[in-house]
């Protein structure tokens, strides 16, 4: 099995979706009502050509997804994952900017799904220069680069003009707000933690720290370490946000968006790779030099 940037976010993808189905109910997902949208486009959305039986659409949903995960037959079930992808945010009730963002970069990979020819996309991959392929790759990757890069830098600007963001507060009201605030597990955890209020400036103002230094690395090069640093820094506050916030579909939609983004397009890595010790002591020592 190999591991990159593409095989990874393909997957990341489609398990955020897969999570939301499976843990939520019709109603929850789509209300009472799934003809909420007066859009003709909306005509072809398979939750809506399957409104009378969505119970076969989201096993049929869930089957696809599965697909995905394992890899077989990328240059078919790109389109079938973008399809089912798409057609949910656009007629969930509880949709939100992560599943836009997965409809957004699964239809920025068709091309490379279909010029796939790979059984599975978990297999070594070759791409040789100068052919189609590199070219398309090199292309899309910018594109996800482009709009990652968007998604960082509009949510660093926006908070710079809430008075709460400024002062160093806002996690404060984030982390005790009724609907949005942290979870009860932690709850006694994050009343001690909240008292100090040097604490609550420090994790505000590096909030906006790192969603500046995330949008700024798309100047990067490709060879630079400091992008797998960037990685899992992104990754750690996604993370955080998931257990805070309860987000776990956003976590492995904004996860996978990040793997393309600041993962090297080329990087390979096997498991056999990932197994040895010294190669990851070297890495860090890349990382301390």
């Amino acid at each position: 099995m190999t591991l990159t940037s593409y095989n990874i976010a393909r997957t990341f993808l489609a398990f955020g979706l897969l999570i939301t189905l499976i843990f939520n109910s019709n109603y929850t997902l789509f209300g009472y009502d799934i003809l909420h949208l007066n859009n003709p486009v909306f005509d072809y959305n398979f939750y809506y050509i399957l409104r009378e039986h969505l119970v076969l659409a989201k096993i049929l949903s869930i089957i696809i997804l599965l697909i995905v995960i394992s890899g077989y037959f990328p240059r078919y079930s790109g389109i079938l994952h973008w399809y089912i992808t798409y057609s949910f945010f656009m007629s969930s009730d509880v949709a939100d900017g992560g599943d836009h963002i997965a409809s957004n970069i699964t239809l920025l990979l068709i091309p490379l799904t279909l010029l796939d020819n790979r059984k599975n996309h978990w297999s070594h991959q070759i791409v040789s220069q100068g052919n189609l392929k590199l070219y398309l790759m090199n292309s899309i990757y910018f594109l996800i680069a482009i709009q990652i890069c968007a998604i960082y830098l509009h949510a660093f600007i926006g908070k710079l003009f809430v008075e709460e963001w400024k002062n160093g507060t806002a996690i404060y009201y984030w982390m005790t707000h009724n609907h949005f605030g942290i979870n009860p597990i932690f709850k006694d955890f994050a009343t001690q933690l909240l008292s100090n209020k040097f604490i609550v400036i420090i994790i505000s103002w590096s909030t906006l720290a790192l969603e500046f230094l995330l949008a700024s690395c798309i100047i990067l090069s490709q060879s630079n370490k400091k992008r797998y640093i960037f990685l899992f820094s992104g990754i750690l506050f996604h993370f955080g946000i998931m257990l805070i916030h309860g987000l776990v579909s956003f976590f492995f939609i904004m996860s996978a968006a990040l793997f393309i983004y600041l993962m090297p397009k080329h990087s390979q890595f096997s498991l056999n790779q990932l197994k040895n010790k010294k190669i990851w002591k070297q890495f860090i020592n890349q990382f301390l030099h």
